[in-house]
């Protein structure tokens, strides 16, 4: 039953990311570590209940015919809020693809920003784990450092240390064929510079050939 969960929701993830970012030859994803959810809902239940003992609380010391009311409206309110909490963490994206890295990251309700970078521009990949918990879920954050000194930071997200890894492989697949481009890159310099010589020696033979033609018609 857990797994048939988790792959109904990496079934929702995948038609969200489509509509959201354009990307093709999706090498891998990186998603929030599930503790960030336990603990916003956590934090969302104990603030419910407390509300809840202050209304029964009030409600027997204040006669007003308004405080159901009030307290219902923060209620939902405040649950308002944890659902859209929840959509923002829920989905933020770090997609590797065969290209470069596009960071996906919700804002608020409706508003959303998308980060592209192309993986020759990706300098250092950094990961750590600041305490007991993160270690106890495994997980971390992620810094990825391009050049320029521009950071991007990713906060946590399960293995660090494997995310930034596959990062990192990610940039070895490209350095690995840069030196071919940049040979292929060369040779087709020298034989643009070659085809200009030989244009010019052909040019200077055909221009002497015409002054002999001239030459020998004045002769005659």
């Amino acid at each position: 039953m857990l797994k048939v969960r988790v792959l109904l929701v990496d079934m929702l993830r995948k038609q969200i990311m489509k509509k959201y970012v354009h990307v093709d030859d999706i090498f891998h994803v990186i998603w929030h570590n599930a503790s960030v959810f336990i603990n916003l809902t956590l934090r969302t239940l104990i603030f419910l209940l407390v509300l809840y003992v202050l209304f029964v609380v009030l409600d027997k010391y204040i006669i007003w015919p308004y405080l159901p009311r009030f307290f219902g409206i923060l209620g939902i309110g405040f649950f308002v809020k944890y659902i859209i909490d929840f959509l923002n963490i829920y989905l933020d994206w770090l997609i590797l693809s065969e290209n470069g890295i596009t960071m996906f990251m919700r804002e608020w309700l409706f508003d959303y920003k998308t980060d592209f970078f192309e993986r020759d521009k990706i300098e250092t990949v950094s990961h750590n784990q600041n305490s007991f918990w993160d270690k106890l879920f495994g997980k971390g954050d992620l810094l990825i450092k391009l050049e320029h000194g521009v950071e991007y930071p990713f906060e946590n997200i399960n293995s660090p240390q494997k995310q930034a890894d596959k990062i990192l492989k990610l940039k070895a697949q490209y350095e690995l064929g840069a030196p071919a481009e940049k040979s292929n890159a060369i040779t087709d310099e020298k034989m643009a510079i070659i085809a200009e010589a030989l244009s010019e020696v052909v040019k200077e033979y055909m221009d002497k050939k015409t002054v002999e033609e001239e030459d020998d018609e004045e002769d005659y």
